[in-house]
């Protein structure tokens, strides 16, 4: 089975965004010794400085902590709420120990600014072009890891948050098994605190939907996977999916 995360508010398709992100830079840095990997590291996290550095992007998240928190309170009779409270606190303690904008000493470092842009450049970061880049990509393995590691770890307490949010947001869902005929479902409008839909397909189906919500209604249609196309064409054969709607709210209605 294969599962496709559709985000139904700007909050956590920014969410979404940057824990896929942070999963990238990590496996490419920990599951590959390749100065290649490390290369594809360094412009993970260039991105994750453009992706993450909206300035209410951490008023956001300091928010929905709270309210989780508040939440807990009201269900501190149960172990599991005692321990996730404990977890919220930890994360938005991390967060507001970060008194600097996001990556400000990123952006301080004179060296990784001028690799970014070159990076911008098709090839711009070769061997002639950029000589101390690539006398860093000839150091030791460990060494190059420990700066990736160094450079990344201010940033962390953002990802930990995140990750802790959306931990929540996954767990307090219904699923629904559905059937779409000729490729196309209909749902009536979903409840106002739906926050993701998720879609489980059987990947032997190879199919990928495509999601249209609002208050009104949810239309899924399914496509063909397409290895020439971005998107497919619409299919035309029945399909079961299971549908799961997800919450930041314990309750989904």
């Amino acid at each position: 089975m294969i599962t496709f995360e559709h985000p139904l508010s700007e909050r956590v398709r920014n969410f979404l965004r940057i824990e896929y992100l942070f999963k990238r830079f990590q496996d490419e840095i920990v599951c590959s010794d390749s100065v290649w990997a490390h290369h594809l590291a360094l412009a993970t996290l260039f991105d994750i400085m453009e992706c993450a550095a909206r300035a209410e992007l951490k008023l956001d998240i300091l928010q929905e902590l709270e309210r989780q928190k508040q939440m807990m309170v009201q269900n501190r009779d149960r172990q599991s709420a005692l321990l996730l409270q404990e977890d919220l606190k930890q994360v938005a303690q991390g967060l507001l120990g970060i008194q600097q904008k996001f990556g400000q000493h990123l952006r301080e470092n004179e060296w990784l600014m001028a690799i970014k842009q070159r990076m911008l450049v098709p090839g711009g970061t070769s061997p002639f072009d950029v000589p101390s880049y690539y006398y860093w990509q000839q150091r030791p393995f460990e060494e190059r890891k420990a700066d990736l590691q160094n450079w990344i770890r201010t940033l962390m307490p953002t990802y930990d948050a995140i990750s802790v949010l959306l931990s929540i947001l996954r767990k307090n869902s219904r699923e629904v098994n559905c059937f779409a005929k000729h490729g196309n479902y209909q749902h009536p409008s979903l409840a106002q605190n739906i926050h993701m839909l998720s879609i489980e397909v059987d990947e032997a189906d190879k199919v990928i939907p495509e999601v249209s919500a609002n208050k009104y209604f949810t239309h899924i249609r399914f496509l063909a996977v397409s290895d020439e196309r971005l998107r497919g064409s619409q299919l035309d054969q029945d399909i079961r999916f299971k549908m799961i709607m997800s919450s930041f709210d314990p309750v989904v209605e």
